[in-house]
Parts: C-alpha cells; sequence; structure tokens
C-alpha cells in the first residue's frame, strides 16, 4: 500500500493524501491506526511533512 502511494505521489505530486471512508467504517480505533500507523510511515518515507514551515494556516496554503 505505502509503495501504491508513493507512486502516486511522485507522479502526480501534492503534500498529502486525502483519506474517505464509509461513514459506517469510521471508529476511534480506525483513525487511531491512520494517525499512529500510516501517517508515520509516510513521514518517514518522506511522502508527508512532519513539521509544518509557516506559523499561519494562511502561509502554510500559500506554500503549495
Amino acid at each position: 500500500m505505502l509503495s501504491t502511494l508513493a507512486e502516486v505521489m511522485q507522479e502526480v505530486g501534492g503534500d498529502g493524501f486525502l483519506i474517505s471512508t464509509p461513514f459506517q467504517r469510521t471508529s476511534r480505533r480506525y483513525v487511531n491506526e491512520i494517525c499512529e500507523g500510516l501517517v508515520p510511515a509516510l513521514q518517514r518515507r518522506g511522502l508527508t511533512r512532519a513539521a509544518y514551515t509557516k506559523s499561519t494556516l494562511r502561509d502554510t496554503l500559500k506554500e503549495f
């Protein structure tokens, strides 16, 4: 799965991923798995940022 996400990021570019799921599958456990499992793995591969470089949301959005 991570290799597919990496391929998409290299091909399309961007600053992150939008993860969507049917409402019935959304649970605290699911969100926790994303936040504590998938996100750190993506950060280790350099596919998502680990920190923000700007101090405001506006400036962060302008960065891309």
